[in-house]
């Protein structure tokens, strides 16, 4: 109803549908002060439609509405435990909400009950999970990591490179992870996973650039799929892949430099050697063409899920690799950077979703605190 308003021009019907969210919003609330209600699939339907709601018809040029009702939403879903997600409603709601948890994870540089053992395993039991979550699994431990890297003490000039090496250990084995992951699914998925198209196809394409202003400064021809979900996953992939190749980059410039500034012989010359050539090997891996290519990739993946035809779902799920692209490409500004940002612009304005200029100045950090010092 919100949305019919917007699209419409009509402001009695939007307000009209505000009024039935507070409402609904209000009752759930009073719902929950009910022990046993807080089982019920229908609750937690209720909360996942009100944070959809947040996502698409926020009211204001901001994501802390949407980040309120998914912090509340994951209250509802850790009160509920690992077990009680057999019906095939209460599980798709979890699977949906551990991708917009795993956004929080790496947006806040935070780890994630998701993330815990209980939760990887019991909801799915013996079917396990599908390709799709098990990526959303290597975002809860890339979360994790940051979180760890933020918190330890790297003032400590005899300490300081050891820890950092065993950061880039880390790093470089969840690396491996995501790149096991993405063979995985190139085996699962049609063949092949995307391809390149024109950019002047005709106006019905689900092809076609989101509009005109956009595809102004787009100098490299987009990406087709095979499905609007294998373009997200794909994209989210990139996303994932980016931020921890700008970590890696970012962990091995903080080695070299302290093991230059290091006046230490705590660590073995010979260890010492291994290290520096492990780190200048992994720092050309990670260079500035690397994650020039990721962001890229994610941009001319964005004519094909922006698109009409894809619905507010291609432009919802969009926004996260969109923000790790946009985050790259300010660092190496060209025509790519201006095509995020006018890609950006039109979500808000043709699309609606009124946040998307907030996301687009937002000064995110994929970095470990103080590594890029």
């Amino acid at each position: 109803m919100t949305r019919l308003g917007w699209i419409n021009g009509d402001e009695p019907l939007a307000l009209q549908g505000r009024f039935f969210y507070s409402r609904g919003l209000q009752v759930l609330q009073k719902s929950l002060s009910s022990e046993n209600v807080i089982y019920e699939d229908n609750i937690l339907a209720a909360g996942y439609a009100l944070s959809v709601y947040g996502l698409f018809e926020s009211t204001a040029p901001s994501i802390a509405g949407w980040n309120s009702h998914i912090s509340g939403l994951g209250n509802l879903v850790r009160q509920r435990g690992p077990a009680r997600y057999s019906t095939p409603l209460a599980l798709s709601i979890l699977e949906e909400f551990r991708y917009s948890t795993m956004i929080q994870c790496i947006q806040f540089r935070k780890s994630s009950f998701l993330g815990d053992s209980d939760w990887l395993n019991i909801p799915w039991g013996s079917a396990g999970k599908d390709v799709y979550q098990r990526l959303y699994d290597r975002g809860f431990a890339l979360g994790a990591l940051l979180e760890d890297m933020d918190n330890t003490d790297l003032t400590n000039a005899e300490t300081r490179t050891s820890q950092l090496s065993s950061y880039l250990q880390r790093c470089s084995k969840m690396y491996a992870d995501f790149e096991a992951w993405y063979e995985e699914l190139l085996q699962q998925s049609p063949s092949p996973l995307y391809w390149t198209t024109k950019s002047n196809m005709p106006a019905d394409s689900a092809r076609e650039p989101l509009t005109n202003d956009a595809s102004e400064f787009q100098t490299l021809s987009p990406f087709s799929f095979p499905t609007l979900r294998l373009a997200y996953i794909t994209a989210t992939f990139w996303a994932l892949k980016l931020i921890l190749s700008s970590t890696i980059a970012l962990t091995c410039g903080a080695i070299l430099s302290s093991a230059s500034a290091s006046q230490s012989n705590s660590i073995d010359p010979a260890l010492a050697v291994d290290l520096r050539n492990t780190t200048h090997r992994l720092l050309s891996q990670h260079g500035n063409p690397q994650r020039l290519e990721l962001a890229t990739n994610i941009m001319r993946s964005m004519p094909y899920s922006l698109n009409d035809s894809m619905g507010l779902l291609g432009a919802a799920k969009s926004l996260f690799p969109l923000r790790a692209a946009l985050f790259c490409l300010r660092r190496q500004p060209g025509e790519e950077l201006k095509w995020c940002q006018a890609v950006y612009q039109e979500l808000e304005t043709k699309k609606g979703l009124r946040y998307a200029r907030e996301i687009a100045k937002l000064d995110g950090k994929y970095s470990p605190a103080g590594l890029a010092a």
